[in-house]
């Protein structure tokens, strides 16, 4: 643990867990967001809010550290409820398979790339699991732009599910 945070009691470090609620929150407002803007672009605000989240934990001052939290915790949630949105919003009639597939993967990948976070902490501490968490998001954001040639084997940013159209365009 680091020095800083060592000398603050147990009690003061648990409220950590209450940037939840800014997680809450996003979520909530994601789906809104979504119909506006487009999913692609929103699942990427939320990576990029996930990476200046990441960018504040590196600092030496709690409070930053707080909002790097809040920010990582924002843009996740963000994230992760535009694409399981959008999970449904591709499958069509198989709703229920896509969305048992979308977190079978969700929850196999958080423990198997979790656990390798472990390897980067050991190595390097918070620096190297921030890079690796780092790399895990731009690896997101990544597959995300070029989700539409996966699904279609077409480039660009076109609608090809003519029954779910988005208000962006994108599938």
């Amino acid at each position: 643990m680091r020095p800083d945070l060592a000398v603050l009691p147990p009690r003061f470090l648990s409220l950590i867990f209450l940037v939840y609620a800014f997680g809450a929150f996003g979520s909530s407002i994601a789906g809104h967001l979504a119909d506006r803007w487009g999913r692609r672009p929103l699942l990427i605000a939320g990576m990029a809010i996930m990476l200046a989240g990441l960018g504040f934990t590196l600092s030496a001052r709690l409070a930053l550290i707080v909002v790097g939290v809040a920010l990582l915790t924002v843009g996740f949630f963000v994230a992760h409820a535009v694409a399981s949105g959008w999970v449904g919003a591709l499958a069509g009639r198989t709703k229920a398979h896509a969305a048992a597939l979308y977190l079978l993967f969700y929850y196999m990948g958080s423990s198997v790339l979790g656990s390798a976070g472990g390897w980067f902490w050991s190595a390097g501490g918070w620096l190297a699991i921030t890079a690796y968490s780092a790399i895990l998001v731009l690896a997101g954001a990544i597959l995300a732009l070029r989700m539409n040639i996966f699904i279609s084997g077409k480039s660009g940013w076109g609608s090809h599910v003519a029954s779910n159209p988005s208000p962006a365009g994108e599938p």
